[in-house]
Order: structure tokens, then C-alpha cells, then sequence
């Protein structure tokens, strides 16, 4: 039985999906696989990978050291030619590296064209006008030069709104929040904790829930930076669309984190219409390790 495996490395966790030539026979997860902040050998990346391709072979009974048909791993921030590419040759006869957002609209859009929107810890917009055709993308400059509207993105515009107020001695449920979450005295603990290192920004961008939940809530604040979000991401998908041959209408669908929050999905519904009307937003068929796996399965072809 020949054996094929996808892996989704993102910011914040990886994960990796093996089955055989027509099955999944289990999943796995492992620690972040970008490399922000390191070097661009850092051996962290392909012990991410290793660490969630064994967790995937545990759960389908499979032997760790099983030699696979094909891998294909999508890494966040990835670009062939300029960053270096983990090695994973002893585990398969066929190795592809490839970004983050190529094996997030193979699952989500289950191989038909479209416009895939990623919105986890980091964002970036990936799209096509047929099956096979080249891609057009937008957005995935990091959360120092771009990522509107990702995770990181609300969290750090809420903060930032917080500490607004903080300035004008204002209240803010936001602030209220963030010193909960962060379990600090004050923002200026919060800023100063960042600053050296002791919130990650894994951990930064995990406060995007409580912003979007206390959206959901009614507070003002949290519903102006869930609006601006959603409208980045949809200025994102239009500035994709545009690079596109015309159509009458565009399959779009999306993935990541922010996704998971219903509320947030329609806001992003509603500014999608107004940024390219011809969109027909589709819920995702399956998440970005599946769209790997698949991609795997037709890199034997």
C-alpha cells in the first residue's frame, strides 16, 4: 500500500494528514513551522514537520519510519528561491514544498478556481481562473509589513484601541479584557511583556477571540476592529479578482483561525459583496492538510 502525506505548517501549530491512494488514515499535530525571527536553516521548521508527520503515523497505527509515495508540505511565509526548503527526502520518493495558501484552496475549494482567503495568525489571499491555471497572490507580507485582518492583526488593533483609551483615562472593555487574558496588572505590562518576549505572537494572536466574542457582544470598540478586518480581507480577495481575466462570477471560500468565529464569517460575507460583487463565497470543503494531502496524492500522477 503506498502511503502519501500532507502537511500544513502554519504559525501557530502544524499539522499533517496521511491516508493511502484514497483514504485518510489519521492526523496529527506539532509546534509552529514558520520562521519568523530565525534563522533560515532553522532546524525547528523540520522538526515541526517531523513532529506532526509522527503524530500522524501514531494515529492511523501506521510506523514512523514508513516511507511515503509523495509529501507535500505548505509552509507559511514560503517562497521557492528565497527560503530554504526542509528537507524531508528520507521519508518519501517524492518531496514538494510549497506556500501555505497553495494547499489551503486545494481544500478548500476541493480543486475547482477560485479565491482562497487565509485568516489565521497571519492572512494573504490565493487565486485562479481554472483548474491547473497559474496562481495570483496577495497579501502574506508578515505581521510587520502587512497581514490586515488576521489574527495577530485584531488583536493587535484591539490592544491598540485599549491603549488609546488608556491614554485619554478611558474606560475599555477591550483593556478589560486584555488584562485577563494576558493576566496583567495593566497595558503597560502587556506592552512591556511583548516587547521582551514573554507573549509570543501565537499568544498575542489567540486574543483575536475574546475581541470577535466580545464583537459578537455589542462593545463598540470590538465591532469597529472586527468591521476594519473583515473589509481588509476583502480588499485583499478584490486586489486578487483584479489580476484575474474577468468573470461573471468568482468562487471564493476561505481558512484559518478567524474563520472559526460564525459572526465573523458573515461580517466578512457582507464586505466581500460590496468589495467584489460577482463573489459567490462558498463554505470551505476541507482545511488545508486535507488540500495538502490531496495535492499529494496527484504529485504520483
Amino acid at each position: 500500500m503506498s502511503l502519501y502525506a500532507g502537511i500544513d505548517g502554519g504559525q501557530s501549530s502544524t499539522v499533517a494528514a496521511i491516508g493511502d491512494a484514497s483514504a485518510t488514515l489519521g492526523r496529527g499535530s506539532g509546534p509552529p513551522a514558520d520562521l519568523v525571527g530565525e534563522s533560515r536553516d532553522a532546524v525547528r521548521q523540520c522538526e515541526a514537520l517531523e513532529a506532526a508527520l509522527d503524530a500522524a503515523c501514531d494515529a492511523a497505527h501506521v510506523a514512523r519510519d514508513a516511507h511515503f509515495a509523495c509529501i507535500v508540505a505548505g509552509i507559511s511565509g514560503f517562497d521557492a528561491g528565497i527560503s530554504h526548503a526542509p528537507d524531508l527526502a528520507h521519508r518519501a520518493t517524492h518531496v514538494r514544498i510549497v506556500h501555505d495558501t497553495e494547499i489551503a484552496h486545494a481544500g478548500a475549494l476541493a480543486g475547482a478556481a477560485g479565491i482562497v482567503v487565509i485568516a489565521g495568525t497571519g492572512s494573504v489571499a490565493l487565486g485562479n481562473e481554472a483548474p491547473g491555471s497559474p496562481f495570483v497572490r496577495a497579501g502574506g507580507w508578515g505581521y510587520f509589513f502587512g497581514d490586515e485582518g488576521s489574527a495577530l492583526w485584531i488583536a493587535r488593533s484591539a490592544l491598540r484601541r485599549a491603549m488609546v483609551r488608556a491614554d485619554r483615562d478611558e474606560l475599555s472593555k477591550l483593556g478589560d479584557l486584555a488584562l485577563a487574558s494576558f493576566g496583567a496588572l495593566g497595558l503597560r505590562e502587556v506592552q512591556h511583556a511583548f516587547a521582551h518576549g514573554e507573549i509570543s505572537r501565537v499568544t498575542l494572536a489567540a486574543f483575536a477571540s475574546d475581541v470577535l466574542h466580545a464583537a459578537s457582544g455589542g462593545d463598540a470598540d470590538a465591532r469597529d476592529v472586527r468591521s476594519a478586518a473583515a473589509l481588509e480581507l476583502a480588499d485583499c480577495v478584490a486586489t486578487v479578482d483584479r489580476r484575474l481575466e474577468p468573470a461573471s462570477f468568482r468562487f471564493v471560500s476561505y481558512a484559518g483561525g478567524v474563520f472559526r468565529d460564525a459572526a465573523f464569517v458573515d461580517v466578512f460575507g457582507t464586505a466581500l459583496t460590496e468589495a467584489v460583487p460577482h463573489a459567490d463565497l462558498v463554505a470551505p470543503a476541507g482545511d488545508p492538510a486535507s488540500g495538502a494531502l490531496v495535492l499529494a496524492r496527484n504529485l504520483r500522477e
